[in-house]
């Protein structure tokens, strides 16, 4: 490809800095044909360049966000891991806890984890008063 577009370049060339006339002198050859041309492929080079700085930035912009994508997606996939493996361990005590209400009944298990939860929530209260009388005693 690239082979093909040096020769494609060439031709343009060799049609735009045809031989020089006759009576044309090497200076007014040069002035004429060969110096406005040459702009010309500075003016394409300087483009074509610009164009390259703009899409180098464009892509390493989008390897950057592509990065942090991967970054993401893959902590998102330790996270899934690690609650799925939770939610095999919880569903795993539900069906203890639903084991232990049948060999003892409902009424009593019910009773047995509000009774906990009341002895909690008393503990609880209790650490606050004594937080209370602590700061109350500075």
């Amino acid at each position: 490809m690239f082979l093909i577009s040096r020769v494609h370049s060439i031709s343009i060339l060799s049609r735009h800095l045809s031989c020089s006339g006759p009576l044309e002198s090497a200076k007014s050859y040069r002035e004429k044909k060969a110096k406005p041309l040459l702009t010309r492929i500075v003016k394409v080079l300087r483009s074509l360049y610009r164009a390259y700085v703009k899409l180098k930035g464009k892509y390493d912009r989008l390897q950057g966000g592509y990065g942090r994508a991967r970054e993401g997606n893959e902590w998102l996939s330790d996270r899934l891991r690690e609650v799925k493996l939770e939610n095999k361990a919880l569903r795993g005590t539900v069906a203890d806890f639903e084991r232990v209400k049948r060999a003892f009944g409902p009424e009593e298990v019910e009773r047995a984890v509000e009774d906990a939860k009341r002895r909690e929530a008393q503990e609880r209260e209790q650490k606050k008063a004594k937080r209370r009388f602590r700061r109350g005693a500075r």
